[in-house]
């Protein structure tokens, strides 16, 4: 498999994802915070610093990939396993976007511990649909 086929899969993968997962969040901070622009701004905001953050995760994950059996590469634990780390750190984010953006580091807990329930679901969704593609895999 080639550099160019997995780098371009990263690359889809993100820019997917980040459009489901950044409209989960504008919805839950306008949800918590009451006000549809602050949920709007932590949204848009969230793309850029999540894209990278997703990329990077991404990136991480096909290190050593061609070790990995066939069966792990594309089981459902494997799937599990990154939406595990990625949730953790993209919560965290999301804690700080919310808590600056609201100036409430209370709401700021109630997005983040809502995304955690929410994004968890839509990223393993996100593989699974993801490992059924050919590109890059």
């Amino acid at each position: 498999m080639s550099v160019k086929k997995t780098f371009q899969r990263s690359l889809y993968k993100t820019l997917t994802w980040r459009i489901a997962a950044s409209l989960d969040t504008a919805l839950l901070t306008w949800l918590f915070s009451g006000d549809v622009i602050i949920g709007l701004k932590v949204g848009g905001m969230e793309i850029l610093t999540k894209i990278v953050i997703y990329f990077l995760h991404e990136r991480a994950w096909r290190i050593g990939w061609k070790k990995q059996t066939d069966k792990f590469h594309h089981s459902k634990r494997r799937s599990l396993y990154k939406a595990m780390t990625y949730r953790t750190i993209g919560t965290l984010d999301t804690f700080i976007l919310a808590w600056i953006f609201t100036g409430d580091a209370l709401t700021g807990g109630y997005v983040a511990i809502a995304e955690v329930f929410t994004k968890i679901f839509i990223y393993y969704v996100h593989e699974r649909i993801w490992d059924r593609q050919k590109l890059g895999n």
